[in-house]
């Protein structure tokens, strides 16, 4: 077991304890009679002010840190930022908004999303580490482009136009559900539970790129 594994474990080891401290402190401020419009308050601005404090943590200048965490990131607390990004917002809602539409039919739409999840874990993911390219682009345009300091290319404009149309999809159903989660848990306006996710999202993957992205998503 490496130092950096230790490390990062009694980090998170910490983490868990405060966190646990943390809900038995708002159980019995709910005990004591706080309302519970005040709880969720509570809930999400401590949730901003965490995932903002690691990504300001986690900021980095160097190209490798912010595209690919180093690449040293512990196959375990990989598993668990995957696990996080998988039951995400969009997800859990769509999943269950699946299932109570179409019955056992829904099923077919978390199987093909986690069989997805496999798929690119074992037949993409380690060829793309190996290749040690940044983005998946980056791995087409060299793969078929005819070189890995080729620029351009109807494949790499192929690719870019691809992620963005699947990046923007997802991240619509995104907000638009972090927006829904704010409105009903704490009472605010829709669009501003929308505005403080977005706030959120920006402080937590701008300046550390995908490695505050990843102890994000462990934390979470």
């Amino acid at each position: 077991m490496s130092a950096y594994f230790r490390k990062l474990s009694r980090y998170y080891l910490w983490y868990t304890g405060c966190f646990a401290a943390f809900l038995i402190a708002v159980s019995m401020l709910e005990q004591e009679g706080m309302p519970r419009v005040w709880i969720g308050y509570l809930f999400m601005f401590a949730t901003i002010v965490l995932y903002a404090g690691i990504g300001v943590i986690n900021r980095t200048s160097n190209v490798s840190e912010y595209y690919v965490a180093g690449r040293r990131v512990p196959a375990l607390f990989n598993g668990m930022a995957t696990a996080a990004d998988w039951i995400s917002a969009a997800s859990f809602i769509s999943l269950a908004g699946g299932l109570y539409l179409h019955g056992f039919d829904g099923l077919a739409y978390i199987m093909g999303w986690t069989g997805g999840y496999c798929l690119v874990a074992l037949l993409i993911a380690p060829y793309l580490r190996k290749f040690a390219q940044y983005t998946i682009p980056d791995f087409l345009a060299a793969r078929y482009g005819g070189g890995a300091g080729g620029r351009g290319g109807p494949v790499r404009m192929m690719a870019v136009g691809a992620t963005i149309i699947v990046s923007f999809t997802y991240v619509v159903a995104q907000i638009y559900a972090v927006g829904l989660i704010a409105s009903r848990f704490t009472g605010v306006d829709f669009s501003v539970g929308i505005f403080l996710g977005l706030a959120s999202i920006l402080v937590c993957s701008f300046l550390g790129g995908m490695r505050a992205i990843t102890w994000t998503q462990v934390a979470q």
